[in-house]
């Protein structure tokens, strides 16, 4: 059998595995933990008594296995794949397809939609259109963060029977191209192989450009994704998650032009903190299987493309993070939404008289004024003022902000065929982190469209 590494265990790397077991020697390397290792010490509100690797974005199972869960089976959402000429809308139609067939042999379903709910559903998106905002409706299964450890270890128990080998705690240094062969250098020990598929994840984008720029694979840059996690009463929200319970707003502002964009809404969840290896800290959103929280949480990300001298969008969001976690005294800043427009701080002190308690509590009440651009903090304002047109309340004083929020995926490694192998044979690239996708089924789609490319070159 010819000898295929996987570097990375998120969705990318495990349905990779997943396609490719039992056709191929299939070794899966991994950064992080075991899934059953990885527990935080604080769920949800880390803080300095974190040691080593953040439990929540490293691991079997990727950054994903901690989130809120949701499952969003769509080409447009959480993918990048359509925009690629050698694939498609159509292919990656079916890719998704593929993907969705094999989270339901794991019991995960689509949410079911009456008439009655698909006519409100066309209602609002023709209320979201008068008021200049574009939609898109997802179909997707709910799993819950409280269930994801739970269905990832029975499919990576299941790899594990067909022959799928995982080494966890293990740090790829490079990457050698022979001739005849590929050789993994990790700190512990080498591997050799025929094919390898890098998919370190969102993460592991700063580790893939570096790996990438020493092999001489080409590449590109995505836009920037920059923003702030917003919360707020559910009572807010309620009218749109009931109906879809992501569905994504797309705002161009007035002033710039920019797109700002809601991503990952998790109705009756909490906000969640993330320690980056990097140095930083990060807000993201979690929910439960039956949301059981009185607030809902959702990104609101500002979209802006970057050129030379500075492409990178990633190294822009790293050093906005960097100011945050000085000025925050090394945690997430929180402001209220009235406190931003008025142009003053939010206070710890003033915290029982907010109307929305704030379910992240290891944060500094700050001014995300002084954290984040005038672009992107006016971006922000405007898109908060249209959003408001079909979500009253979300302008509302009372809204508050965690900064800073921001997906890294803006390096883009080019592919030279229709199945994302790189300029190097044998080397392919899947996922969050090499910029093809922004989400667990985009990723996981990465995944399978690499190991048909694999298992077809094997094939002949």
């Amino acid at each position: 059998m010819k000898k295929v590494v996987i570097v990375g265990a998120g969705p990318a790397g495990l349905f990779a595995a997943y396609e490719l077991a039992g056709k191929a020697d299939v070794t899966i390397l991994d950064k992080g933990k075991s899934i059953e290792k990885r527990i935080c010490p604080t769920p949800g509100n880390c803080n300095k008594k974190c040691k080593g690797l953040c439990a929540v974005l490293y691991g079997e199972g990727g950054a994903g296995l901690m989130s809120d869960g949701k499952i969003i089976f769509h080409t447009e959402v959480g993918s990048n794949l359509n925009s690629i000429e050698d694939i498609g809308y159509k292919k990656n139609q079916e890719l998704v397809d593929r993907v969705e067939e094999i989270f339901k042999l794991y019991g995960v379903e689509k949410e079911k939609e009456t008439k009655l709910k698909l006519k409100q559903i066309k209602n609002l998106e023709a209320k979201a259109t008068k008021a200049g905002i574009r939609t898109i409706s997802t179909k997707l299964a709910h799993v819950g963060t409280d269930k994801l450890a739970e269905l990832m270890t029975e499919f990576r128990n299941d790899l594990i029977d067909k022959g799928v080998k995982f080494i966890t705690n293990t740090d790829v240094t490079n990457i050698s191209n022979n001739e005849n062969n590929l050789i993994i250098h990790t700190k512990k020990e080498d591997y050799n192989c025929d094919k390898v598929i890098l998919a370190p994840g969102r993460v592991g984008a700063k580790w893939l450009k570096e790996i990438v720029d020493d092999l001489g694979i080409k590449y590109g840059y995505n836009p920037m994704d920059l923003g702030v996690r917003v919360e707020v009463k559910r009572e807010v929200t309620d009218h749109i998650t009931e109906l879809v319970r992501d569905m994504k707003f797309y705002i161009e502002t007035p002033t710039y032009n920019d797109i700002v964009r809601t991503f990952c809404t998790c109705p009756g969840g909490k906000v969640a903190r993330e320690t980056h290896d990097l140095g930083f800290n990060l807000v993201n959103g979690q929910s439960e299987k039956n949301d059981p929280y009185e607030n809902t949480n959702f990104a609101f990300l500002v979209t802006i493309p970057f050129t030379e001298p500075m492409a990178n969008g990633n190294e822009y969001s790293r050093l906005e993070a960097e100011k945050i976690k000085e000025l925050g005294g090394d945690k997430p800043i929180l402001q209220r939404l009235g406190d931003l427009k008025s142009g003053r701080r939010s206070k710890r002190k003033d915290l029982e008289k907010y109307l929305v308690k704030p379910s992240l509590e290891n944060v500094t009440f700050g001014d995300i004024g002084l954290a984040l651009s005038y672009r992107i903090i006016l971006d922000l304002m405007e898109g908060f003022d249209i959003l408001n047109r079909i979500m009253p309340g979300i302008a509302n004083d009372n809204t508050l902000l965690y900064a800073p929020e921001t997906k890294f995926h803006s390096i883009k490694v080019k592919n030279s065929d229709p199945y994302l192998q790189t300029n190097i044979p044998g080397i392919y690239v899947a996922g969050d982190g090499a910029g093809l996708s922004r989400g667990i089924v985009g990723a996981a789609a990465c995944g399978v469209l690499a190991a048909e490319g694999i298992l077809k070159d094997i094939k002949g």
